[in-house]
């Protein structure tokens, strides 16, 4: 009789599945897929559009605006006149035609400065838009990344449980060779057995977690949700700049810095152009029109005239009905709110870059230590294997060699995880792209 147990189930599964090609996603092409599938960038992009299509001359006033007009008329009348001398003229029905052209052109040549400052406005608010573009962007890459590396942390848990699997397999044959020569027992088999069982249930577990956060990360990235895909099997090694330099770099780098300057400057252009009300507004104007009348009753047959006309006119406000003084005095309060709050958001990030960049000196000296750990673990292990062979181990011996071997591992596994979580972290907050600039 053949004896299928839970981790022959678990092998062919796992064999079935390989023989299926599947995509190996790197983690350049998720993030370019997120970044164009994603429907807030989509957004961002249009309103970035939308900002350069409202930076033009004409919204700012620099542009004089020409207009045209025309008009007919056509009445009819009784009409009966009486004059000085004593004459009479009258009619039924007389008609009077009239009719007009004309070209006007306006041009304001003085508003109190307030074109240069809606100029500058709009060109800080394009600015701005692209800016928060960039700012979805970083904040969108980074997700991906993390939740990319977490795949990869799974895909080794996975593989450390195999080879426990694969390690206790080869101790339940050396066990079982031990009993057919007498020199073993059945309780040292079923003590492998036990642990087997236990790690194919973890694997189990593992596995679907793994199925989860893959569909998790297909929406993360908006594909398909049963999109079926690969990650890389390691996580790279972890280069970053010194923790001077990260400080500096998020000064002059970081996305919500950048858009508080933005913010800053824009508040600005508005108190100049609160300030324009103070000034008078001078406006040049030229007209070009053709009039003509014609009546069959009156004092004229037809009367046309036509040529241009030109003109300058200053208007100033003296009184609006707001106080224009406390107009500005609120702008200058929103320009100093947002310089302290670019001021203060400065001052937390470089905070959380020294936190930040001190738990990432804290893990590599600890990976260091698991390494050195892991070296003496599988000495150990291949020693308790040797010993047990001749009888001067026991099989408890060798599965606490292995356990301990899988379990180092796994904190090594889990440590280069949380570097490069630190990484990611600490280039996001000093503004390092973390996509490819387009």
């Amino acid at each position: 009789m053949i004896r299928i147990t839970l981790y022959n189930c678990i092998t062919l599964l796992l064999l079935l599945s390989s023989l299926q090609a599947q995509e190996v996603l790197s983690l350049e092409e998720a993030i370019n897929t997120g970044l164009e599938n994603n429907y807030n960038i989509r957004i961002a992009r249009n309103n970035e559009v939308i900002s350069d299509n409202n930076n033009t001359a004409g919204a700012a006033g620099f542009l004089p605006s020409i207009s045209t007009n025309a008009n007919l008329s056509r009445t009819i009348n009784d009409t009966k006149q009486v004059f000085f001398s004593g004459d009479e003229r009258s009619g039924t029905g007389a008609g009077t035609t009239r009719y007009s052209l004309g070209a006007q052109v306006s041009w304001t040549a003085f508003d109190g400065f307030q074109m240069y400052a809606t100029r500058d406005r709009l060109e800080f608010e394009e600015q701005r838009s692209r800016a928060f573009t960039q700012s979805a962007m970083q904040d969108l890459a980074t997700q991906i990344q993390s939740a990319y590396f977490s795949l990869v942390r799974i895909n080794q848990q996975v593989d450390i449980i195999q080879e426990s699997i694969e390690l206790n397999l080869a101790l339940k044959e050396l066990a079982s060779n031990k009993v057919r020569i007498g020199t073993g027992t059945s309780l040292d088999v079923l003590q492998v057995s036990n642990r087997l069982n236990a790690d194919s249930s973890s694997l189990l577990s593992i596995e679907d977690q793994m199925a989860q956060a893959k569909l998790a990360f297909n929406r993360l990235i908006g594909r398909e949700a049963a999109t079926q895909f690969e990650v890389a099997d390691e996580i790279p090694p972890t280069v970053l700049p010194q923790l001077s330099e990260l400080s500096q770099l998020a000064v002059t780098q970081n996305y919500e810095l950048k858009l508080l300057g933005f913010d800053e400057q824009i508040a600005l252009t508005r108190i100049k152009e609160a300030r324009s009300a103070l000034y008078p507004t001078v406006t040049l104007n030229a007209n070009y029109d053709y009039n003509f009348s014609k009546a069959e009753v009156g004092f004229l047959l037809s009367n046309r005239s036509f040529g241009p006309t030109v003109g300058i006119s200053a208007n100033y406000d003296i009184f609006t009905g707001r106080s224009i003084k406390k107009d500005i005095a609120s702008a200058e309060l929103l320009k100093q709110n947002a310089a302290l709050t670019k001021e203060n958001l400065e001052e937390d990030i470089k905070s959380e870059i020294a936190i930040a960049y001190q738990n990432y000196q804290a893990l590599l000296r600890l990976q260091e230590l698991e390494l050195r750990n892991l070296q003496t673990a599988e000495t150990n292990t291949a020693l308790a294997r040797q010993l047990y062979s001749s009888g001067r181990a026991t099989n408890f011996d060798v599965r606490e060699a292995i356990l301990a071997e899988t379990q180092i591992k796994d904190r090594i596994s889990d440590v280069q995880f949380q570097i490069k979580l630190a990484e990611i972290d600490l280039k996001s907050l000093a503004g390092i792209p973390m996509f490819n600039v387009n």
